[in-house]
């Protein structure tokens, strides 16, 4: 599920799941204690997180593990998937997010739920497409994409459910920068670089308070995001939705 290097004070994880890097369950879990690994490493000073994978940094949710379930399984898997992500968010070192290729739907909150994020140029796009199968989004999720892109982009982003190429997504603020496949984690590695030299307490309590007052917002919000969020799943049109993208094809909605 994830490829986990040791690279000096870099923790560097990858995705690898499989041709899409789609997430199920497995991947949650193997994400959040490696994130929990990284946390109690005092020789760890930044998290790089990318994928192996030449098309797809990750696309989302493997739509199998939501297909025909009921809605207490697909809250059950949706809590691991939000408790991982909020451990990238709220995670008490810096993460830095080099996306190699396309990143969507949860993918894309990785994405912006790290730190810094970097976007492989020509063969990378990034969006939220749950508009397009039906569903809704996480509002502690939103509420991270709005302090990014500002309401208005938000709101176009979302409901359209558009993807970004790198110099798209650079201009509108939704990423950092962007770079060559061939350059990529190079460039991560610098922005982590950056670490190196600093106190681990400065690290730590600097990321701290650049995330508190998104950590309170993401405590009250995380069992609603959840029942919405799986109630939508669940739905006529959110089951549509998942077997319209095993099935490479356009969904219809009632």
């Amino acid at each position: 599920m994830i490829e986990i290097e040791k690279n000096g004070h870099i923790l560097e994880l990858y995705i690898k799941t499989n041709e899409f890097n789609s997430l199920n369950v497995e991947f949650f879990r193997a994400l959040r204690k490696a994130m929990d690994d990284a946390e109690k490493d005092e020789g760890v000073k930044a998290i790089l997180l990318s994928g192996r994978n030449d098309k797809f940094f990750s696309n989302g949710f493997n739509p199998e593990i939501f297909v025909g379930k009921d809605l207490a399984e697909i809250k059950s898997v949706l809590g691991e998937a939000l408790s991982a992500c909020g451990k990238v968010l709220l995670a008490n070192r810096p993460v830095v997010c080099a996306m190699n290729g396309h990143s969507m739907g949860v993918g894309a909150v990785l994405a912006i739920f790290s730190d810094y994020r970097i976007l492989v140029e020509k063969k990378g796009r990034i969006g939220f497409p749950e508009s397009l199968i039906g569903l809704n989004f996480p509002s502690t999720a939103g509420f991270v994409l709005k302090e990014l892109v500002g309401i208005k982009s938000a709101r176009e982003l979302l409901y359209s459910g558009k993807g970004l190429k790198a110099e798209e997504a650079v201009s509108l603020g939704l990423v950092d920068d962007s770079a060559t496949p061939e350059d990529l984690i190079a460039k991560a590695r610098k922005w982590c670089d950056g670490f190196a030299n600093m106190a681990l307490e400065s690290v730590i309590g600097i990321k701290v308070s650049l995330r508190d007052s998104q950590r309170l917002i993401a405590n009250q919000l995380e069992t609603r995001d959840i029942d919405l969020l799986a109630a939508a799943i669940h739905s006529a049109n959110g089951q549509e939705g998942m077997r319209s993208i095993l099935e490479k094809r356009r969904p219809v909605f009632r």
